[in-house]
């Protein structure tokens, strides 16, 4: 499986570690993938249940809209089965995903209703983060149910740069199958490390989408540090107790989160060697 391997990118990846792989380098969940931005894998994360996430399962990434037939032929060898956007309609017919002949299901599960007033978000990501957590839970649950249904998975979830709308719905399914908050928020800040320049073009593209004014969003928009997510499910937890009790309220049920989370972990009695094992079998 291609990984990251050029750019400024390699360097962040060929020397860190990813959080929960024992030392395994970064760029083992990263996939390079022709017209693809920010694109990586949520397998191995340990849960604190002792168990830990199938690889090649749950992936997350910006826009799919320069994914060529190199690129369609790898996903549909992992046996990609759902393709989650959470894009905007003016985002879709500005850059339409391109699957080709990919037998994936594409589902469409918008977050934000655009234009985003600055009232609602006061032009940070904090105010933003919590106006989705607040207003946005109904769409947030939709793409859970949606990774939930039967045969979903392996499955990609994207927006525009896979940074917030994706980092708030992968942190949840993560939060939800057990893996520790700190482990969350590392996964969420590897954005600042992929996050290459088209991906930069691509939030820049939403922000504009988000003004109402016409003016140009604060820089701080493009970040992702840690405690951003943190503060996130902090907001969950403090108002519903935890996320399983979050989605519960907005219109999940429980035999389709437990569904989903037994889907997205390795089975007790099973141990998942890597990426490189072979493609997994979920939901």
């Amino acid at each position: 499986m291609p990984v990251v391997s050029t750019g400024s990118t390699a360097t962040a990846a060929s020397t860190g570690s990813a959080p929960g792989d024992g030392g395994a380098p970064q760029a083992r969940r990263v996939l390079s993938l022709p017209g693809t931005i920010n694109l990586r894998d949520v397998g191995g994360y340990p849960t604190v249940h002792g168990r830990s996430l199938r690889w090649r399962t749950l992936l997350r990434s910006g826009t799919l809209r320069g994914l060529d037939g190199r690129g369609q032929a790898i996903l549909a060898q992992i046996g990609l089965r759902t393709v989650i956007d959470l894009r905007e309609d003016t985002e879709v017919a500005h850059d339409p995903d391109q699957l080709g002949r990919l037998a994936a299901t594409h589902r469409r599960v918008p977050v934000y209703t655009l234009p985003v007033d600055r009232h609602q978000t006061a032009g940070d990501l904090r105010s933003l983060y919590d106006h989705v957590v607040d207003h946005r839970g109904d769409r947030l649950t939709a793409a859970m149910l949606a990774l939930a249904t039967p045969g979903a998975l392996p499955a990609i979830v994207h927006c525009s740069a896979g940074k917030d709308r994706t980092g708030l719905v992968i942190a949840l399914a993560l939060d939800l199958a057990g893996v520790p908050a700190e482990v969350i928020a590392q996964d969420f800040a590897l954005t600042s490390y992929f996050l290459r320049d088209e991906a930069a073009a691509a939030v820049q593209r939403i922000s504009a989408l988000m003004s109402t004014d016409g003016e140009e969003l604060p820089a701080s928009l493009m970040a992702s540090p840690p405690d951003l997510i943190l503060h996130a499910l902090d907001r969950i937890h403090a108002r519903h107790g935890d996320t399983r009790t979050y989605l519960l309220a907005h219109g999940a049920t429980a035999h389709a989160l437990d569904r989903l989370v037994e889907a997205l972990l390795v089975p007790a009695e099973a141990s998942d060697a890597g990426p490189d094992c072979g493609p997994p079998t979920a939901g």
